[in-house]
């Protein structure tokens, strides 16, 4: 008989997440917290690290992030792209960090800094497919505006992305080492219950 533990933590993590991001999430986004997709980021990591700490088996990331996914969709009442595109790409990367770097606390940090580390480019994406190219110059345009306010003057958009991905790539890896050493708590204290 196989063991459906994994699985069955997969599904229950993904339904924290998704319970999570519908509660949470949506109070955050409704309050316009700054940084809300931060939040949610580091949110997720917490639940697919320790996920993936208990239950180390490749693709109990992905099924996780399927769950909160149909979550989010379900309880939004429909389709609202921003937060399920970023729920899919977290639980790749961190799927794909943790299993390629032998699951410790280096994947869950490779896996936070590239999960956060998308967030500007997904903004920029979204509001170009909402909104178009127009959208997307003014936006750049406002960057480089803010970057001169800030006595960065010359410095061009383009790098006031990349040090946008680079800061909140460093947040996310700092979130992944903080999931790492949450979920190892987590692993001793379940393994004293059983």
């Amino acid at each position: 008989m196989r063991d459906v533990r994994p699985w069955t933590y997969a599904a229950l993590f993904g339904t924290l997440w998704g319970a999570l991001e519908a509660t949470l999430g949506t109070a955050v986004y409704l309050g316009r917290v700054p940084l809300r997709g931060t939040l949610m980021g580091v949110v997720g990591l917490l639940c697919l690290v320790c996920l993936r700490r208990l239950q180390p088996r490749p693709g109990v990331c992905l099924l996780a992030g399927a769950v909160a996914v149909f979550l989010k969709i379900f309880t939004l009442g429909g389709l609202y792209p921003g937060p399920i595109i970023g729920i899919a790409v977290q639980a790749l990367a961190v799927e794909v960090a943790m299993t390629g770097l032998g699951g410790g606390a280096v994947g869950a940090a490779v896996g936070g800094f590239v999960t956060l580390a998308t967030n500007p480019l997904q903004k920029l994406g979204m509001t170009w497919l909402v909104a178009g190219g127009d959208a997307v110059s003014a936006s750049l345009r406002l960057l480089e505006e803010s970057a001169a306010a800030l006595g960065f003057s010359g410095v061009s958009a383009v790098t006031v992305v990349w040090m946008l991905v680079v800061v909140t790539g460093m947040v996310g890896a700092a979130g992944g080492l903080w999931a790492w050493w949450v979920a190892g708590r987590v692993a001793r204290r379940v393994g004293d219950a059983g």
